[in-house]
């Protein structure tokens, strides 16, 4: 006969073999938590049934039963992970094999992008860096997960917002295409030159706040946050931030910036966020997060009730939303909301950061962007600027080593399975793709590691293959809005190159805005502090 203590082991082996070895349970982690306590009173109700009528015999303690059921069921999960799961063979750390709690635990400082580079350069191209999940390493990966023909899906990662839904908030290719053609009206040729005046303003605006500070350090990072922020409420919402103007951080984007910082450590295990959301919604960083969503909200809300005679990005989703019969329309717009508010912004500006980083880093390069720019009829003219190669190519070049989003990028494979450079990856896996690391192989590039923008244009041989350069990703989940931000790029950097000689702050060589920099969601680059001495 079996005991109590038998039954509890064999139902931990039973529960995984049965019920959790398959599907997702992200979304139901919660639920999950709340039956297993369930579980626990259910046991202590029995034993007291049973105490009353079997006084003889008593049962075992409930929480030894539930302990010996979580070491059961957590014990063969870790057997089958480590020995027959179906990616057993591939390289990586043994304990990321067992659990992403692994992995979460590594990026704990936020320097994730460091944790795949060592990996990398200890167990090769194809790493397992988690139970179900290969780490790829190799130009080929950005064409093999969204290329064309591709039959990918979005991972795991995709329902953070959930129950709210974008075009980038959701795993349905169906609604993806669907909203992501009003993102596509939104970021237009034509849309963008409707937006080239407010685009001018912000830049101008800029390059006041710059100049206010006449000759003194000034912390770039901030500033470059500043603008991006305000530009994203005029484009977006036709509503000033005021934070360039006022020089200090709006209270509740200050907040939005400390909730992004979340996602450092717990991207890789997005279970963590959503069970915190669920139960202690009012814990610091938690709290954050709702009040993130409820500043994007409300600024849509705002928008809403006014009537403009020229068009933002909203405008559009505006129009979609009283259009649309469909009963999650609401979830639709804030999901589409939220995510205009976060990658209108928050890509943005740790590009300029890091580009303004290197042009006081290199004064040649900086020189030849001025000479260029001294070509140009009008420093407002956003066709000839794209068509400036040294300018392009230290945009570029910075985009390659210090991308905005450092390892950001999953997909989970076809249940047939994909093979990529020969090396075949089992249906159901999650595929990731580091730009950090992919930026700087040997492999894709010459001289890997150095600055070099002339690669782009003059010295093409130092590019060994192409398709490791996808900051703005490849097919049609790629960024829509690449145009409206290299157009953003190029202008700061025209307005303040044909102005200013740029340099460090004294004692400082900008050592610490890559030994610092943060990976948490985008970039979030070390303190850059720079001084901007005017032309004569």
């Amino acid at each position: 006969m079996l005991t109590g203590e038998s039954l509890a082991v064999l139902s931990g082996v039973l529960a995984h073999r049965l019920v959790f070895i398959h599907g997702e349970w992200h979304l139901l982690v919660a639920t999950l938590v709340v039956s297993h306590l369930a579980l626990l009173g259910g046991l202590y109700a029995l034993r007291a049934v049973w105490a009353e009528y079997v006084p003889d015999q008593a049962l075992p303690h409930p929480v030894t039963l539930v302990c010996l059921y979580l070491s059961s069921l957590f014990s063969s999960i870790a057997v089958y992970r480590v020995f027959f799961h179906q990616l057993r063979h591939f390289p990586g750390p043994r304990l990321a094999a067992v659990s992403k709690l692994w992995h979460v635990w590594r990026c704990r400082s936020s320097r994730g992008h460091h944790v795949l580079e060592d990996w990398h350069h200890k167990y090769g191209t194809f790493v397992r860096t988690g139970p179900a999940e290969i780490t790829i390493f190799h130009p080929a990966v950005y064409e093999a997960m969204d290329g064309p023909g591709n039959q990918n899906t979005r991972s795991d990662w995709y329902d953070l917002l959930q129950p709210r839904i974008s075009s980038i908030f959701t795993r349905d290719r169906a609604l993806h295409i669907q909203r992501r053609a009003i993102w596509t009206h939104a970021l237009s040729s034509s849309a963008i030159r409707e937006y080239h005046p407010r685009i001018l303003a912000k830049v101008r605006t800029l390059t006041e706040l710059i100049g206010a500070q006449k000759s003194h350090p000034i912390l770039i990072n901030e500033a470059m946050y500043w603008f991006a922020f305000d530009s994203m409420g005029d484009f977006a919402f036709s509503e000033d931030f005021g934070m360039m103007k006022n020089k200090k951080w709006h209270r509740v984007i200050f907040t939005f910036r400390s909730a992004l910082a979340l996602l450092g450590p717990f991207s890789p295990a997005i279970w963590i966020p959503r069970l915190a959301f669920a139960f202690i919604p009012g814990l610091w960083w938690a709290r954050w997060w709702f009040r993130m969503l409820s500043f994007c909200d409300k600024c849509m809300e705002r928008r809403m009730k006014r009537v403009l005679p020229d068009k933002d990005i909203a405008s559009f989703f505006i129009q979609d939303h009283k259009a649309s019969v469909n009963e999650n329309k609401a979830l639709w717009l804030s999901g589409d909301t939220a995510t205009l508010v976060v990658a209108g912004s928050d890509t943005n500006a740790p590009t300029l950061t890091h580009l303004f980083y290197f042009f006081a880093r290199y004064p040649d390069h900086l020189e030849k962007v001025y000479q260029e720019l001294a070509s140009l009829s009008s420093l407002e003219d956003t066709v000839g600027l794209a068509k400036l190669p040294h300018l392009n190519g230290m945009i570029n070049e910075t985009m390659r080593l210090l991308p905005a989003v450092l390892t950001f990028g999953t997909r989970v494979t076809p249940p047939e399975g994909l093979t990529i450079e020969g090396t075949f990856i089992p249906g159901g896996t999650k595929l990731c793709a580091p730009r950090y690391t992919i930026g700087r192989l040997e492999s894709a590039y010459a001289k890997p590691h150095e600055f070099i923008p002339e690669r782009w244009y003059s010295q093409p041989e130092l590019i060994r293959d192409r398709r490791a350069f996808a900051p703005f990703g490849v097919g049609n989940t790629s960024c829509v809005g690449k145009n409206l931000a290299l157009t953003q790029i190029r202008l700061v950097a025209a307005a303040l190159v044909s102005r200013y000689h740029i340099n460090f702050a004294p004692g400082s060589n900008g050592e610490q805005v890559e030994r610092d920099m943060k990976d948490q969601l985008t970039a979030q680059p070390g303190a850059c502090r720079l001084v901007f001495v005017e032309r004569e």
